[in-house]
């Protein structure tokens, strides 16, 4: 869709925030027992339910959500809000009052367990704010933000740049890093939270401070991620939702959702539907479908045969994409709604002779776009074990955005690519990397054992040495305890592991273990400059130990970060670039200063075979 298109149809989805709505021809809404999401005095108090006393209800505006109803309403003083009110289970057939009663009372506790899961995410970027929970003429209501805006899969439509729905690559692949990076903030609060409802419909593109062409334009997209009516907590056999204290489970939309999601009959189910990589599969499923148009399984071609869709996704592949730059693409056209693209791509093809819609221009583009569908397959592993986690997804994502261009003109040259460092982590079990697995399992048990051994041979031959402390005020002389001994040198890797967090062999979580060590270790050293051991007065008998053990703690850091680098230089360099013709070949030459052997006829044709094979 070109730019002044894509304008004019933000102007048609975008409204203020604040907008006062006419009272003739809406509802007027009272909210009873309400209460607000956070404590307050009680002055505080009542001036905050004021604004929620009488709302007046847009009901064109309804849309089903989840558990319940959402429909934009405004106060008298023109602030506009979501109110969602539970939908009721519908009566059965010569249904006894009492169960009857039983459905309706499990839907309002799960509609009430959404609200508090809400709750605590109400002021985090990229989640609908939370105002309040109540009752309209009884039923159960919750009052938050209107988000302003279209879902994602009203933005697809409008982004679209050919008629397969297709987005461009690096588009969607923002979009991606965005929504993983929104993901990573469900698990920031306690043992964090799983949303385990990931799709398009839920999943909202904020237009009220920016437009949505000018979010493309930019190159990051205001998302939000609405409707917690399956949430629950995550990674905690403990954690409580409302499908184990309910028994009530709505089931997640069966295109996005993991296998796990799709059976009940599955051992240990609750704790696998309490893993972020739930997450990390309906969310690769919706980039799949922005790069590709389709969906990883078509479930309709399936609908006359006995298999369920638990049974599809388990036993079969996903279809490979095909990207807006694959098999039959327009290049000349896709390349309109990605300037930044079309200027590296044209440069590069200039130098090298290739027209416009040349196959080694396609070519080069679908390699570069094979990263991305690198990414993506990798989530998409029907072992929940085996998928990467989100902030890997995030990074991985986000280190193909950034060198995306540089990889164009890379391949177009018919150079390797800049690898995507956490587009697959090597440490699944079910990794193709052996070799490096071996070498990451040898040397961190070596770095842990060496570790252990310069702790505990430390904290032996140092073990009640008379010590003396004299730092500024602070002074302590006495024998120095073996158990305290061994705990300050373990420090600093203890430090940077808990730095390190669930980050492990990222880019962030390497630097973040880092300087946690390096951090412990400094402070330790510190304290050793001021410390005395023995009549000698030798501070090396600390700094020694103290260097030895913190760069063996370092170790597993440099692995864990390393041997994730390492699979991805393996894969680009198996990453075969596409063939050149024989002009763009003598161009290069050319540019050079090389002279190239005259080739017969029956070399060009070979050479031409060979790209009529790659296609």
């Amino acid at each position: 869709m070109s730019t002044k298109k894509l304008a004019r149809a933000d102007v048609q989805t975008a409204a203020p925030a604040h907008e006062s709505f006419p009272v003739d021809g809406m509802r007027m809404v009272r909210i009873g027992s309400f209460e607000e999401p956070y404590t307050m005095t009680a002055e505080q108090r009542d001036a905050y339910r004021r604004r929620f006393l009488a709302l007046f209800a847009d009901d064109s505006t309804a849309r089903r959500g989840g558990l319940g109803t959402v429909v934009r309403v405004a106060n008298a003083f023109g602030e506009t809000y979501a109110l969602k009110l539970v939908t009721e289970p519908e009566r059965f057939v010569c249904e006894r009052d009492e169960d009857y009663a039983k459905r309706v009372e499990r839907a309002r506790a799960a509609f009430r367990e959404e609200y508090e899961t809400h709750r605590v995410f109400s002021n985090f970027k990229g989640f609908p704010r939370l105002y309040g929970y109540g009752f309209v003429d009884g039923t159960p209501a919750i009052v938050m933000e209107w988000i302003e805006g279209v879902t994602l899969a009203q933005a697809r439509r409008m982004l679209a740049v050919d008629d397969a729905g297709r987005l461009a690559p690096l588009t969607a692949a923002r979009i991606g890093r965005d929504l993983f990076d929104v993901l990573t903030r469900l698990s920031l609060v306690g043992n964090g939270f799983v949303h385990r409802d990931i799709s398009p419909a839920n999943i909202m593109v904020r237009t009220s401070h920016l437009s949505l062409a000018a979010q493309v334009e930019e190159g990051a997209f205001d998302l939000c991620l609405i409707d917690f009516g399956s949430s629950s907590v995550a990674d905690s056999d403990q954690g409580r939702s409302f499908t184990a204290a309910h028994a009530f489970f709505r089931h997640a939309t069966q295109d996005y959702a993991s296998p796990e999601m799709l059976s009940d009959d599955l051992p240990d189910v609750r704790r696998l539907r309490s893993s972020s990589a739930i997450d990390v599969y309906s969310a690769a499923s919706v980039l799949y479908e922005l790069i590709d148009g389709g969906l990883p399984y078509d479930l309709s071609e399936h609908s006359g045969e006995v298999r369920s869709p638990y049974r599809i996704k388990m036993d079969t592949a996903p279809r490979h994409p095909n990207t807006a730059h694959g098999h039959g693409a327009d290049i000349a056209s896709v390349l309109i709604d990605e300037p930044s693209v079309a200027i590296t791509a044209g440069q590069a093809a200039r130098e090298l002779g290739l027209e416009p819609n040349s196959i080694e221009l396609q070519r080069a583009l679908e390699l570069v776009d094979g990263q991305l569908v690198d990414i993506v397959l990798s989530c998409l592993e029907s072992d929940q074990g085996a998928r990467p986690s989100v902030e890997a997804v995030r990074d991985g994502i986000g280190a193909f955005c950034e060198n995306y261009t540089r990889n164009v003109d890379r391949a177009i040259h018919g150079e390797s690519l800049i690898p995507c460092t956490d587009h697959r982590s090597w440490l699944s079990s079910v990794s193709p990397y052996t070799v490096h697995r071996i070498v990451y399992t040898v040397g961190k048990a070596f770095a842990l054992g060496v570790l252990a051994v310069v702790v505990f041979t430390t904290a032996i031959v140092l073990g009640g040495a008379r010590t003396s402390l004299l730092c500024g005020p602070i002074g302590w002389e006495g024998r120095l305890a073996a158990p305290l001994l061994a705990l300050v040198l373990a420090l600093p890797w203890l430090a940077g592991v808990v730095s390190c967090g669930r980050l492990r062999g990222t880019r962030q979580g390497f630097v973040r273990g880092s300087a946690g060590l390096v951090a412990a270790a400094a402070i330790i050293a510190v304290a050793a400059l001021c410390t005395t051991v023995g009549p000698a007065r030798q501070q090396a008998l600390l700094l020694a130990p103290l260097f030895a053990a913190a760069a063996a703690g370092w170790c597993p850091l440099v692995l864990d970060y390393a041997m994730t680098v390492l699979p991805a230089l393996v894969a680009e360099s198996r990453r075969k670039p596409p063939a050149l013709c024989e002009q763009a070949r003598s161009a290069l030459a050319w540019g050079a200063g090389v002279a190239l052997p005259e080739s017969d006829d029956d070399t060009q044709r070979e050479e031409l075979h060979a790209v009529d094979d790659c296609s």
